[in-house]
C-alpha cells in the first residue's frame, strides 16, 4: 500500500486502533491530554481540525491542511507523544497502535 500524497487545501480522514483492540483511554485526563496535543500540534503544522471522534479504543480526525508539511504529522507528533506517556502511566511496553495512521 502507497502512501497518501498530500496536497495543501486537502481534507483527510485520519484514523487508528488500539493494537488488538486495545483500549487507548482509560479516564477522562487520558481524553484531555489528547485534545491539547491535537491542538497544539494543528497549530504548529496549520492543519484546521474540523472534526474528531475519540473512543475508548480508536480515534478518528477530520482535517484540513492548509500548508506544508504534510497532515500526517498530526497523529505521528499527537501519538507518539501520548503513546511514551501512556506506557509510563499504565506500565505497559510497545505499541499500543495498530499501524500507521
Amino acid at each position: 500500500m502507497t502512501r497518501p500524497t498530500y496536497e495543501i487545501g486537502g481534507y483527510y480522514h485520519i484514523y487508528n486502533h488500539g493494537r488488538s483492540r486495545l483500549s487507548i483511554f482509560h479516564n477522562p485526563q487520558d481524553y484531555i491530554d489528547v485534545l491539547q496535543l491535537m491542538w497544539q500540534y494543528g497549530r504548529k503544522y496549520s492543519l484546521q481540525i474540523l472534526a474528531y471522534c475519540l473512543l475508548p479504543n480508536h480515534y478518528h480526525f477530520l482535517v484540513r491542511q492548509d500548508s506544508l508539511p504534510r497532515a500526517s504529522l498530526l497523529p505521528q507528533r499527537i501519538f507518539n507523544n501520548y503513546s511514551k506517556k501512556y506506557n509510563i502511566k499504565y506500565q505497559h511496553s510497545g505499541t499500543i497502535f495498530q499501524g500507521r495512521a
